[in-house]
């Protein structure tokens, strides 16, 4: 899979994760299982690509938005990579995160639905 493509996702997991200003040990925890099992069809590699994204941007303690405008730039200037099933993946894996700590919270969800219209945009 393409690299940048790799780290994009890194970007939007790590936005979900964040987006209540707060990011727990649990959403990390059900990142890496997530990629493990809805990400089979990715090397090791590759996952850990995802995850040391998601690492720099947690270390460099990057703002849920500006994360998330960052993949969604990435999305419309890519669209081709964005399959249905790509787009399905990339929401279920962040409601994976964003259920992971007590359950989804009003800016994770915020958050959700504003990638759902980003997709549905590429659809148009």
């Amino acid at each position: 899979m393409n690299k940048e493509l790799l780290i994009h996702l890194g970007h939007v997991f790590y936005a979900i994760a964040k987006a209540d200003d707060n990011l727990s040990f649990e959403e990390y925890v059900k990142l890496s299982q997530s990629l493990k099992k809805r990400w089979h069809h990715l090397t090791e590699a590759e996952r850990e690509l995802i995850k040391n994204q998601f690492n720099t941007l947690q270390n460099e303690n990057i703002s849920a938005e500006d994360s998330f405008s960052v993949f969604i730039e990435f999305l419309h200037q890519n669209p081709k990579f964005f399959t249905e099933e790509l787009k399905k993946l990339v929401l279920k894996t962040c409601n994976d995160i964003a259920y992971a700590f007590a359950k989804i919270n009003k800016s994770e969800l915020n958050f959700m639905a504003k990638l759902s219209l980003e997709f549905k945009k590429l659809q148009e």
